[in-house]
């Protein structure tokens, strides 16, 4: 595949591989080599049993139901709403309603996090975290055969633009998958984000990775497939 940043498509999949770079990371991949998988039949066979377990993905249907989950509602709705209720709250009162709160519920935690991101992040909250997973589960549907490359490209396209929109730029995006990663993972404690800084850091400030490589508010030409807006 064309991999030149300059040529459409090209700039296409360096999005796609920027938004979920931190994916990549976590993993070990290597970004000298576009974060890409071993493509051996053993290494395909792992990857397709993960997705099975974790995603519960072996075809082409599960792939596109959880893209649609990703677009459509993903973990920021769970965020917005628990956002949105404290956001009417005074500072005491959102305290004392989440110490009301069993404190052995993920529940309890989920608010803990929310509280301390509301105010830290834009109007879009956590999108990035499943944003950044949309396209990982599009690039890696490709790689295991489940939809073309080309059908993966057209499918993350039009959440570019959406990113750009909701966030001024990387190190924003990074703190809203942050964010996105401690919620889902119900852990508010400042070691339980270390780690996950740590990849986003390296992101920021090494000058070969992609997010330093790719100008933030660069359009890109017309969209097309899933409307954009289903992913705000």
């Amino acid at each position: 595949m064309n991999r030149d940043v300059h040529n459409a498509s090209g700039l296409t999949e360096r999005w796609c591989i920027a938004l979920s770079a931190v994916l990549y990371e976590m993993n070990g991949l290597d970004p000298g080599n576009d974060y890409e998988w071993e493509s051996t039949p053993e290494s395909i066979e792992m990857h397709k049993q993960s997705f099975q377990r974790d995603w519960g993905i072996e075809n082409e249907e599960d792939l596109r139901r959880n893209l649609q989950w990703l677009a459509e509602e993903g973990h920021r709705e769970s965020f917005n709403k628990i956002r949105s209720f404290l956001s009417a709250l005074s500072d005491a009162e959102q305290t004392k309603y989440i110490e009301s709160i069993p404190k052995t519920t993920n529940r309890y935690r989920e608010h803990q996090i929310v509280k301390a991101y509301m105010n830290r992040l834009p109007a879009a909250g956590i999108a990035a975290w499943d944003l950044g997973r949309f396209a990982y589960l599009s690039r890696k549907g490709a790689f295991m055969g489940y939809i073309s490359q080309e059908k993966s490209l057209e499918l993350v396209k039009p959440i570019i633009p959406v990113a750009q929109q909701a966030y001024s730029g990387w190190r924003e995006y990074g703190t809203g998958y942050l964010a996105g990663r401690q919620f889902w993972w119900a852990q508010p404690t400042a070691a339980s984000a270390q780690e996950m800084a740590g990849y986003i850091r390296n992101l920021l400030l090494n000058a070969d990775s992609l997010w330093n490589r790719l100008e933030w508010d660069v359009p890109l030409e017309e969209t097309t497939g899933q409307p954009a807006s289903q992913l705000a």
